[in-house]
């Protein structure tokens, strides 16, 4: 009989960002799937009170744009479980004006967290995965890596997902045989702190938005969960080097 293919039990698994939004939604749904959820995030008392809602949860404040903390969190993990089942690279980012407004270093920042960063640290997860197998590594990409949106403008975030999908191609090309799986989820517009402007119905997002989207409304909260959770577990087993787009169609409209 095949297990479901949500259940995630007793396996390991490192989010990046996840003191709020929708970090904090996946990790929720990890736990509950039986799954370990390690959160990596800056904010030491977010974190703690999302410990308290996760029984089997763990924490380490990390700054992932630093390498010595991406090194701390994978040793930390290793050290503490004896192995690493899975990483969702999260933590990101955005800086929303016009490229002419946009200064290069501001750029910069934003492709050193929204990128550079999962790079390095999929590679220092690898490296212990590697000798595992059925390992599985998620990059929250968005559907601004696949389409432009004229009144959202920010050349920085659309180039460092879209950078994020072309990297997810590319690792599960070459760790396929290490049985590393490398997957991409491509969210669209959900209610989290990074979008306050959008408020909290769905149903109710901007025009602009909702004629952009063929269900014609946002995300509700957890309706990334179970992709991700899908793309972490058993269910997903022959599955890598893909983009799932959780947008309400909006990649293709």
């Amino acid at each position: 009989m095949r297990e479901n293919a949500n259940q995630l039990d007793g396996r390991v698994v490192i989010i990046t960002g996840a003191s709020s939004g929708l970090g904090a939604q996946v990790a929720r749904a990890i736990g509950e799937a039986g799954g370990t959820p390690v959160l990596a995030a800056r904010r030491a008392e977010r974190l703690a009170a999302l410990t308290e809602e996760i029984p089997n949860a763990a924490t380490i404040i990390c700054d992932v744009t630093d390498g010595s903390d991406r090194e701390r969190l994978v040793d930390h993990v290793a050290d503490r479980y004896g192995r690493l089942d899975g990483l969702i690279n999260n933590a990101g980012a955005g800086a929303t004006a016009p490229a002419l407004r946009t200064t290069a270093e501001t750029f910069a920042r934003v492709l050193d967290l929204n990128l550079v960063a999962p790079y390095a640290l999929s590679v220092l997860a690898a490296q212990r995965m590697r000798h595992g197998g059925g390992r599985s590594i998620v990059n929250i990409a968005s559907v601004m890596g696949l389409r432009s949106i004229g009144p959202i403008p920010d050349a920085a975030y659309v180039a460092s997902k879209a950078g994020m999908i072309g990297l997810t191609r590319e690792l599960a090309s070459q760790w396929g045989r290490y049985g590393i799986r490398v997957n991409a989820v491509a969210p669209g517009f959900f209610a989290t702190e990074m979008n306050p402007g959008l408020g909290e119905d769905p149903e109710q997002f901007p025009e602009f938005l909702l004629s952009r989207t063929p269900l014609g409304r946002g995300g509700r909260a957890g309706e990334l969960n179970d992709a991700v959770l899908f793309l972490l577990g058993p269910g997903s087993s022959f599955i890598t080097g893909t983009v799932l787009s959780v947008d309400g169609g909006m990649a293709i409209a």
